[in-house]
C-alpha cells in the first residue's frame, strides 16, 4: 500500500497543518525506512495482556488475552487535517484499510443461552476492516516551555470484523464475525484509553523540547 508523500503538503492551509502532516508522514515511514526518526514505529505495536467479562448476545463469559501485536497502524490514509493556529487545536481523520490483532494465547469460559457451556484456548486473530479514527487534539506547554498534548478526544468506526479464535466453542467465532462491530462499540472507552496510553506519551516525548511557537513555523 502506498505511503503518504510530501506532495500531500500542498493541501494544507497553514504551518501547523503542514507540520502535523509532515510528522504523520515521517512516523508512517519510520517502520519502512532506515532513518533516525525519534519515535517508536507504528508497524507492529505491542499491547499488554487483558482480562475482561462479557455479557451480551445471549452469552456470558470471562476471557483473558495474552500479549498482543497490532499490525497495520502504519498503513493509514490521511483523510482530513484541520488546525487552528491561535488555539493549537488539531482535528484529524485517518482511515486504516486493515488492522490485524494477533495473540499466541487466549482463554475463555462461560455459557451461551444460559445452558450451553463455552470454552476455548489457543491463538487468536482479529482483522478489523475499514477502520476510521477521528481525533481532536489540543496542544499546550509542558513545565519546561516545550509542548505536550493537553486534551485528546477520539472516536472510531469500522465496517467489519473477521475473527478466528482457535479451539473455541460454537458459536463464538460466528458471533464475532457477524456481530463484532456492535460488540466492539461497547468497548469504545477501553480502546480509547489504550490508544491514549500508547500514543500520547510518544507524541509528548517527541514534542517535549519544541515550544508551541515552533509548531507555527513550518519545518521539513
Amino acid at each position: 500500500m502506498k505511503l503518504q508523500t510530501s506532495s500531500d503538503l500542498s493541501y494544507t492551509k497553514n504551518a501547523l497543518e503542514k507540520n502535523i502532516l509532515n510528522f504523520l508522514i515521517k512516523w508512517q515511514a519510520s517502520g519502512h525506512q532506515q532513518d533516525s526518526f525519534p519515535i517508536q514505529s507504528l508497524s507492529a505495536v505491542t499491547i499488554p495482556p487483558v482480562e475482561y467479562y462479557y455479557e451480551g448476545k445471549g452469552i456470558r463469559l470471562n476471557y483473558s488475552i495474552g500479549e498482543m501485536i497490532l499490525n497495520g497502524l502504519d498503513r493509514f490514509i490521511i483523510q482530513n487535517i484541520s488546525a487552528l493556529e491561535n488555539s493549537l487545536e488539531v482535528s484529524l481523520t485517518l482511515r486504516f484499510p486493515i488492522l490485524t490483532l494477533f495473540s499466541d494465547k487466549y482463554i475463555l469460559k462461560g455459557r451461551a443461552y444460559y445452558i450451553y457451556p463455552l470454552k476455548g484456548s489457543g491463538k487468536m486473530q482479529l482483522i478489523f476492516r475499514e477502520t476510521v479514527i477521528t481525533a481532536s487534539v489540543n496542544f499546550g506547554t509542558n513545565n519546561k516551555n516545550g509542548t505536550k498534548i493537553h486534551n485528546f478526544l477520539l472516536n472510531y468506526s469500522l465496517q467489519k470484523v473477521d475473527a478466528y479464535l482457535e479451539n473455541s466453542s460454537w458459536p463464538i467465532n460466528d458471533i464475532l464475525n457477524n456481530e463484532g462491530v456492535e460488540i466492539l462499540a461497547g468497548y469504545q472507552t477501553t480502546i480509547v484509553e489504550a490508544l491514549w496510553n500508547h500514543i500520547v506519551p510518544l507524541v509528548d516525548e517527541y514534542l517535549k523540547d519544541k515550544s508551541p511557537s515552533e509548531l507555527l513555523q513550518y519545518y521539513s
